[in-house]
């Protein structure tokens, strides 16, 4: 396998530089908007840096209580990080302000922000690790090394390390409602994908979406070559969200969700709705949701506290409980889901990041992708 390797078990976890270039989603978004007009970055300036003192000198409760509201940006369902924020107000009392940014609206807004020198955003939980790491390369994030990383293995965090840390797992698998799909006919690997009976029944999300991409880069040297050809033969649908495909399923509107984001099973399953997943021996496609600080933080101290609980194992219990996802530390199991050491987990590693992040390398898999499910 050229671009991917299968994530070693937790069990035996133990507590790449080049030349920065723009990033795949914000040359996307940003020529539609007039955004990019080089390929310099906008690094922080030595004045903002020094107000930030030491980057890895521990936070003050004191002083971020002062600081005011942190503006937190994330890419998550709204509902679960409302409810994740309300604990960690309590516990702290710092108070959070949460925006809803995919990365593709992210980084050209903050581009624009650098730009004019108004960059408010503290903290960003993003979708797509190959960007943040972009944007590490390019001066943009903080590096605080929280004692809490000790507790992660070294493809959950930057290279070197306290520039961003995985925060959850999104592991792919496909999903079906058993009232419409009888598990004896009910796919068991990718190539299954392709059997005539699911043509027009199949649901992925777009193009946009950074889980997309990535089933296509990890699965694009271990499939055969001519899968995604056949695959489009399939008709397949396209959906702007793992939550619309699921609603689908459970409606019979679409039989099988070709990649699903796996906390949507807790949430069938809490809203007592009957779903299966299935883990392909191939591999089941997934990303690590990277969290950093963002390096013209005003709120430094603040920002380092959300991302020491976060990173913690009570904040990762807390997170991955509400979402039903898997968390990267190998002391926190969330009730319901299977052992994450039961699932062949595929991700795109950060030796290949600058092959992830390149803005040719996502042109492809639009073109591709746009074909597949019909756009």
């Amino acid at each position: 396998m050229k671009d991917t390797r299968e994530v070693p078990n937790q069990a035996e976890h133990s507590a790449n530089e080049s030349a920065p270039s723009p990033t795949r989603r914000r040359i996307v978004a940003a020529a539609g908007a007039g955004l990019v007009t080089s390929g310099l970055p906008f690094l922080m300036s030595a004045g903002d840096a020094a107000a930030q003192g030491s980057a890895s000198a521990p936070p003050d409760l004191a002083t971020a209580r002062k600081e005011g509201p942190l503006l937190l940006w994330h890419g998550d369902q709204e509902g679960d990080v409302v409810e994740y924020i309300k604990g960690f107000t309590q516990k702290t009392g710092i108070e959070v302000v949460q925006q809803r940014l995919l990365p593709g609206a992210a980084w050209p807004k903050l581009d624009a922000e650098y730009r004019t020198g108004n960059s408010n955003v503290d903290v960003y939980m993003s979708s797509d690790a190959g960007t943040m790491d972009n944007q590490r390369k390019q001066g943009r994030i903080l590096r605080y090394e929280s004692p809490e990383l000790v507790a992660y293995a070294p493809q959950y965090k930057s290279n070197p390390a306290g520039f961003w840390t995985t925060y959850y797992i999104n592991i792919g698998p496909m999903m079906y409602d058993p009232r419409y799909v009888s598990e004896d006919v009910a796919p068991k690997t990718w190539m299954d994908l392709l059997d005539p009976r699911w043509k027009g029944q199949i649901g992925f999300q777009n193009a946009a979406a950074g889980t997309s991409y990535a089933m296509w880069f990890v699965l694009k040297d271990i499939l055969p070559k001519d899968f995604w050809d056949k695959l489009a033969a399939q008709k397949p649908r396209g959906y702007s969200s793992s939550t619309q495909i699921m609603t689908d399923i459970h409606r019979g509107d679409v039989k099988i969700g070709g990649r699903v984001s796996n906390f949507q099973y807790l949430k069938s399953l809490r809203q007592k709705l009957p779903v299966k997943m299935v883990f392909p021996p191939e591999g089941a496609p997934s990303v690590t949701q990277p969290v950093g600080i963002i390096g013209t933080t005003k709120r430094p101290n603040a920002a380092k506290i959300f991302v020491d609980y976060l990173l913690s194992r009570d904040g990762q219990q807390k997170w991955n409980t509400i979402q039903g996802s898997y968390s990267a530390r190998s002391d926190v199991n969330v009730e319901g889901l299977p052992p994450i050491t039961s699932i062949k987990v595929l991700i795109p590693t950060p030796e290949k990041f600058e092959e992830y992040g390149s803005a040719a390398t996502h042109a492809e898999f639009v073109k591709l992708f746009n074909r597949i499910v019909g756009l």
